[in-house]
């Protein structure tokens, strides 16, 4: 075995001559210089003992045991290369895993994914949800959805949408809300996953005394169903309603909002999304985010 080590890295130098048929030739194929081939020969015949190329000024061939050792590594790296395509195929055919808040997967993901299956109906999707914005590691997951400004050391990501806050609430209920002081009057809703929104928002509207009744409830998602329902008044990503309020679901309710520099962002291992089903799955969300 240490033996195998130390001769792996020149069996396949020696390939690659085999296959290439000489020195230069396979020094751009393994992206190394031809100084490095003869090296890495040379360790090869110093670990097994005998030579295995015969050198003619430019030339090179091959001794009978080198010609011999050549062909039974081409053979045993195209069996490598088949098991790990295998590999790579088998580990493609599993669900990707995303990892997000009960929000974003209800009012944001789930009424994409029909889109996503239109295009790709042998990928399947595993949602998995989150009770904490800040409890997304990729330590169990393919992708999270993160808010923050998009830059995370090592991975990569694609802004899904920007950080937001409109107020929302049922039509009937918008009928007595003309400015930001009638919410004193009226129920709010908050989700406990976001809970400091209405502080934000009523900051910024100069509302910092204004002490309504609030009904927490676990998400976002929860919160705009009460409110469709007329308990309450809500605040919520824009992002989430644009449906909402389009079908005449929800209103704007007043027309303050909240931005920030921040935004919801799809995260991920570079290296993972290079191919295969992930990297289809990260196309579909830039063509979902710039349509």
């Amino acid at each position: 075995m240490h033996k195998l080590r130390n001769i792996l890295a020149p069996l396949r130098v020696l390939d690659a001559v085999y296959r290439s048929g000489g020195v230069g030739r396979a020094a751009d194929r393994l992206h190394i210089t031809p100084g490095a081939i003869s090296h890495q020969l040379r360790k090869l015949e110093g670990e097994l003992g005998m030579p295995v190329v015969q050198r003619s000024g430019r030339d090179i061939g091959f001794t009978a045991v080198g010609q011999e050792l050549a062909m039974r590594c081409a053979e045993l790296f195209d069996r490598l290369e088949s098991v790990v395509e295998d590999a790579a195929r088998s580990h493609d055919n599993r669900a990707i895993r995303v990892k997000l808040i009960p929000s974003a997967a209800i009012k944001w993901l789930m009424p994409r994914l029909p889109n996503f299956y239109a295009l790709h109906n042998d990928i399947d999707i595993e949602i998995a949800t989150v009770s904490r914005i800040d409890d997304t590691h990729l330590d169990n997951a393919d992708f999270v959805v993160r808010r923050g400004t998009g830059s995370w050391p090592g991975l990569a990501s694609r802004l899904l949408f920007k950080d937001k806050l409109v107020v929302v609430c049922s039509p009937s209920l918008s009928e007595r809300i003309r400015k930001p002081e009638d919410l004193s009057a009226e129920i709010l809703l908050k989700s406990m996953i976001a809970p400091t929104s209405w502080d934000i928002w009523m900051q910024s509207a100069g509302l910092q005394a204004v002490s309504p009744r609030v009904i927490p409830l676990a998400n976002a998602a929860l919160c705009l169903q009460a409110a469709a329902q007329s308990l309450g008044v809500t605040i919520t990503q824009e992002a989430y309603v644009l449906t909402d309020i389009a079908n005449g679901a929800l209103v704007q309710a007043l027309e303050h909002t909240v931005s920030s520099a921040e935004g919801y962002y799809l995260v991920f291992d570079p290296h993972k999304a290079k191919g295969g089903q992930f990297k289809k799955f990260v196309d579909w969300i830039e063509q979902e985010t710039t349509a």
